[in-house]
């Protein structure tokens, strides 16, 4: 069954909260309890995060399987990215449609998104945890750029993917 990578609904928020909750989840086990804590808090805070940017979702038959945050230039971290640079943030694919190509579906729609408003570069973080994501990262064109100062314990690196050199539009 295809996916459908769309803009979420109001009222699939908290879906999506628990979606993206249960995503990170396997990382509660390398973080302090107090820092899991404050990682599931701040993934929980979706509404709050949509207001900033804009909520993708993919969905596959009616169940969401996948979500990520789109940062139109001028609207992203300015204390991570340039003000005119696009990013996302929070790439979430729940753990039993892993390795179906839903998190590049999702990174792509930023990508096309970040290209549609002229963005010259797209960014995101991630950390040493996330090792299937930065691998996927990289095959997508994005580059390591900076390492990011330590949070909750792990580090992290600025990643960009510089439009004009990136994947032809899909």
């Amino acid at each position: 069954m295809a996916v459908i990578v769309r803009d979420a609904l109001a009222q699939e928020f908290n879906d999506v909260a628990s979606l993206t909750v249960e995503a990170y989840r396997e990382y509660a086990q390398t973080l302090t309890s107090d820092n899991w804590e404050i990682m599931r808090t701040s993934l929980s805070k979706v509404a709050e995060i949509a207001k900033q940017g804009q909520l993708i979702v993919a969905q596959r038959d009616q169940e969401l399987v996948g979500s990520v945050v789109y940062h139109p230039p001028g609207v992203s971290d300015r204390r991570l990215f340039q003000p005119e640079w696009a990013s996302l943030r929070m790439l979430a694919v729940s753990p039993q449609h892993r390795g179906q190509g839903i998190g590049q579906q999702l990174s792509l729609e930023c990508v096309h998104r970040a290209k549609q408003d002229k963005a010259a570069v797209i960014g995101l973080h991630t950390s040493e945890l996330m090792v299937a994501a930065r691998r996927m990262y990289e095959r997508l064109g994005f580059k390591q750029e900076i390492e990011l100062p330590n949070h909750l314990g792990i580090r992290y690196w600025r990643y960009v993917l510089k439009l004009a050199e990136s994947l032809p539009a899909r």
